[in-house]
């Protein structure tokens, strides 16, 4: 399943008056309901096309989280090595071959090698992730650990194709040497036109004052479930980088403006490539993997993925599962009521420029979400 946002800019002429957001939502109780608790693991990764290894590890973690069954540090190492992969993969394709489309052009020499180059390292790293996810399904693996380790050696090699591919067209050196200090043009490299094209242009744009993501008020009982889904609370990479001393200038220039998340999502990427290379597939402040039983056969994982963190609540009755809830940030990220409002006001005499800074917001908001916009006088 791949879920497709319509956005609905409703102008007076002069301004964008109003917005409509419809973003359907994932019924998993319906696909789920009544099944052993494994069908959770075995059918979500499938159903979903974006994100797969952030579901698997998702629905993993909240099926073992519920059964009160916690998983072995070999799985969660495996699991959190397939979502850095993902997250690095899903977010270069959106920063490369979606933002610079109009800067890099396809026709030209530097956008077909580009093309060329994303799409060799994009084959190279699904075939691993196949093979991992092959390797974390199998129950029945008489030596998975050690299976597990190996895999987990030969990501280095990838990680350095997608480290030289980011010097190449992202960041201009490797990400274990940029500072993130030059915030200035750098016209060989499209990505860093794009950052100077949306602080130069829309200024204002994206910035909202939202809470982060509050889960822990939500395990510790003090915010209801219902309450936590349906608030256009934050649950962007953006507060995944906040820590990054790169982020710090950047945030104090723009604060979370357009442009801002779109640094910030270079500052993610980076950090989590440079934790590829040196081998380390979890931060030691934060895991990408995270795993809580609430109450008897109920649990919930929460994920750090390409888009923010992703959430799974599975409740279980004598290991069946009676309920189960899937959150993307996608689900925030473009809440009706969030960033995508400070589209609101915007000039509408040039549609053509409307629909581009529409565009810029959701593919920085959210990397992986297909989208629609339509532009519509009241």
């Amino acid at each position: 399943m791949k879920r497709r946002l319509t956005l609905t800019l409703i102008t007076d002429g002069e301004r964008v008056s109003a917005l409509d957001v419809q973003l359907p939502r994932f019924d998993a109780t319906a696909l789920l309901g009544r099944q052993q608790a494994s069908a959770a693991k075995t059918l979500l990764p499938s159903v979903f096309g974006i994100c797969a290894q952030a579901q698997a590890a998702a629905a993993a973690g909240a099926v073992s989280a519920a059964l009160g069954q916690p998983l072995s540090p070999a799985l969660i190492a495996g699991h959190t090595l397939a979502v850095q992969i993902e997250s690095v993969q899903e977010s270069l394709r959106s920063l490369c071959l979606g933002l610079p489309e109009a800067l890099c052009s396809r026709q030209t020499a530097q956008g077909a090698a580009l093309i060329a180059d994303f799409a060799q390292a994009w084959r190279d790293g699904t075939a691993f992730l196949t093979r991992l996810q092959k390797t974390l399904r199998n129950e029945t693996h008489d030596d998975r650990a050690s299976a597990l380790a190996a895999l987990t050696q030969e990501a280095k090699p990838m990680a350095q194709a997608w480290d030289a591919f980011c010097a190449r067209y992202v960041y201009g050196v490797s990400v274990l040497h940029w500072q993130g200090e030059d915030i200035v043009s750098n016209e060989a490299l499209p990505v860093m036109r794009w950052f100077q094209q949306m602080a130069g242009e829309v200024p204002a744009l994206g910035h909202m004052a939202l809470s982060p993501l509050p889960l822990a008020m939500f395990r510790a009982g003090k915010l209801s479930w219902q309450a936590l889904v349906d608030e256009p609370y934050d649950a962007s990479a953006w507060w995944r980088a906040q820590p990054d001393s790169r982020m710090a200038p950047v945030a104090a220039r723009f604060d979370n403006s357009v442009a801002a998340r779109l640094w910030a999502r270079l500052v993610d990427v980076a950090g989590t490539l440079s934790g590829l290379l040196n081998a380390e597939t979890v931060e030691a402040g934060k895991p990408w993997l995270r795993m809580h039983s609430l109450d008897s056969g109920d649990g919930i994982a929460e994920v750090e993925c390409a888009r923010g963190v992703l959430v799974h609540r599975a409740q279980l009755k004598q290991q069946n599962i009676v309920a189960y809830e899937v959150c993307a940030p996608t689900d925030w990220n473009l809440h009706r009521q969030g960033v995508l409002t400070t589209l609101l006001d915007q000039p509408a005499s040039d549609v053509s420029q409307l629909r581009t800074y529409a565009t810029w917001l959701v593919q920085v908001l959210d990397p992986c979400v297909a989208f629609d916009i339509e532009v519509v006088h009241a």
